[in-house]
């Protein structure tokens, strides 16, 4: 149905993965949707490890398994037999029925890594076939003309963006000056966010006259040690209901309004 990709053109900007771990799992916790979450970086554990503990995926040899995830996918694609069902029967479910999760490939070389992402919107376009939401999380930066193929093709890009006012202004002149998401439906998100900045998301949306939505997903050491501990549908579902003054209420609160943003936006009907 649909397709969201969560990006930054920036390398040094902090929190896109931990936005599309929060996004996606909450969707899939409070909306009646199936989604596909998919690791476009090649040789990263972060989504991976946010579900399962670390230590259990190497001793299963999971992340060099070529019967799993993208590793297999790309030898699918190389023999042509890719469809919707195979990128099923290749992930991993988390919430079952609700979200599943593709691992990141294997890339020894900058040329295979490319060759991972010139896959991806592809893969994304079978993906869409079967599920109604696919979640992409794209290598930061532009440097890459295969990333922008891959947001061309998506309904939403959440644009994760620092609150660091220098690279905060160089962020969002890089993303006003490529013509290929100038038309696209975008959604702001200040990654790694403290309320108490002066460079509050009330002043950053004042100050750069920002058009589209502009939210933010708090830095939260608690969530971030549940994604070091695979424990994060743990953590999403025992503070589903924390008041929103508290310490991690206040980050569900946030993902929750990303996520509503995007039932919004995407016409999301239960």
């Amino acid at each position: 149905m649909a397709k969201i990709v969560f990006w930054s053109p920036e390398e040094g900007v902090s929190g896109c993965t931990h936005t599309a771990i929060a996004v996606s799992s909450l969707m899939g916790i409070t909306h009646k949707t199936s989604s596909l979450l998919i690791d476009a970086n090649s040789n990263a554990r972060k989504i991976a490890s946010s579900f399962t503990y670390y230590d259990d995926l190497v001793n299963a040899n999971s992340f060099n398994d070529s019967n799993m995830g993208m590793n297999a996918i790309m030898r699918l694609i190389k023999s042509n037999k890719l469809s919707p069902d195979i990128i099923q029967n290749y992930s991993k479910p988390v919430l079952k029925g609700r979200l599943d999760i593709l691992y990141s490939a294997i890339a020894n070389t900058t040329t295979e890594a490319r060759e991972n992402l010139l896959s991806m919107p592809l893969i994304a376009k079978n993906a869409d076939e079967l599920y109604d939401l696919v979640f992409i999380d794209l290598p930061k930066t532009t440097s890459d003309d295969i990333a922008l193929k891959v947001m061309e093709q998506a309904d939403v890009i959440i644009c994760v963006i620092p609150q660091e006012i220098e690279k905060l202004t160089k962020t969002l002149k890089k993303i006003n000056s490529i013509d290929e998401l100038k038309n696209k439906t975008k959604i702001y998100v200040l990654g790694d966010y403290e309320s108490g900045s002066k460079y509050n998301i009330f002043n950053v949306k004042l100050k750069f006259k920002i058009p589209e939505p502009c939210y933010v997903l708090p830095h939260n050491y608690v969530f971030a040690d549940a994604c070091n501990d695979g424990n994060v549908l743990d953590f999403l579902y025992k503070n589903i209901n924390a008041p929103a003054k508290d310490y991690n209420g206040d980050f569900m609160l946030r993902a929750t309004e990303i996520v509503e943003e995007l039932v919004k936006t995407l016409k999301i009907k239960e």
